[in-house]
C-alpha cells in the first residue's frame, strides 16, 4: 500500500515472506507506482495452503475492485514449483502485453477449463473456511474495510442468489411455541394458524409473559 495514503495498490501471494519486499520482476504499472509512493507491506496470512492463498486473493481483489490495483489479473493463478498448463500460460502473456484476450482465446481457455474444480471463480465450503481460519484474529484496517463497502455499492444480487438466501434463512428460522394451545412452527406457520403480526410474536416471547390486552390476549409464545 501507498505510505502516504494507505492506499492498497497490490494483492500477491508467495511461497516466502521475502517476495512481498521484492521489487523486481514486478509490471510495469507496479513499478511506476512503487517508484512514485514507495510501499507498506501487509501480510495478512501466512503457513496456508497454496489453493487457501490463491481463494484470498481472488477474494481481496474483487473486493477492492481490479481497476484500481497494479494487478493485471482477477487473481489465483499463483504458482511455485511447477509448470503452468497452456491456457495459464497464455493469460499470463497476455496480461504483460497489456492486450485483451481474443474472443476466440476465451472460448478456447473456457473450453479447456469446462469442468475442472477452480475453473469458476465460486468458492468452495472448504475454501471458504480456510479463508474465514486465515482471516481469524486479523485486525483490517479501517481503508481496507472502506474499500470492501463501497466495491458492494450498487450490486443487486441474481433472482438465483435471491432464492437461495431466502431458502437459507428458512431453513434456519428457529421453532416457535405457543404455550397455552401447544402449537409448534416457525415464524410464517404461527402469523398464519393465530392471524398475527410476527412483530407481536417476537416482542412477546421476549418479554417470556402472555399477551394481555387485544385479540391476541392470552396467548404466550416461547422458542424451543
Amino acid at each position: 500500500m501507498k505510505p502516504s495514503t494507505r492506499d492498497i495498490y497490490y494483492i500477491g501471494i508467495g511461497n516466502t515472506i521475502s517476495r512481498a519486499y521484492r521489487t523486481k520482476s514486478r509490471n510495469d504499472h507496479w513499478e511506476k507506482t512503487y517508484n512514485k509512493h514507495g510501499i507498506i507491506v501487509d501480510i495478512i496470512a501466512s503457513d496456508i495452503s497454496l489453493e487457501a492463498a490463491k481463494e484470498m486473493e481472488k477474494h481481496l481483489i474483487a473486493s477492492i475492485g481490479l481497476k484500481s490495483l497494479c494487478n493485471k489479473t482477477a487473481g489465483g493463478e499463483g504458482f511455485f514449483g511447477g509448470k503452468h498448463t497452456e491456457e495459464t500460460k497464455e493469460k499470463i502473456r497476455q496480461a504483460k502485453l497489456g492486450t485483451k484476450l481474443s474472443e476466440e482465446t476465451k472460448r478456447k481457455i473456457g473450453k479447456k477449463s469446462k469442468g475442472r474444480k477452480g475453473a469458476i471463480f465460486s468458492h468452495t465450503e472448504e475454501a471458504k473456511k480456510k479463508i474465514s481460519k486465515a482471516f481469524k484474529g486479523k485486525k483490517r484496517s479501517e481503508y481496507f474495510c472502506k474499500r470492501a463497502k463501497e466495491s458492494k455499492q450498487g450490486y443487486k444480487p441474481s433472482e438465483k442468489a435471491i432464492l437461495a438466501s431466502a431458502k437459507a434463512r428458512k431453513e434456519k428460522a428457529v421453532l416457535i411455541k405457543e404455550l397455552s394451545t401447544g402449537f409448534t412452527g416457525k415464524i410464517w406457520d404461527i402469523e398464519k394458524e393465530f392471524n398475527i403480526d410476527k412483530r407481536a410474536v417476537y416482542r412477546n416471547y421476549k418479554n417470556s409473559k402472555p399477551i394481555i390486552r387485544g385479540n391476541h390476549k392470552g396467548l404466550n409464545f416461547t422458542t424451543l
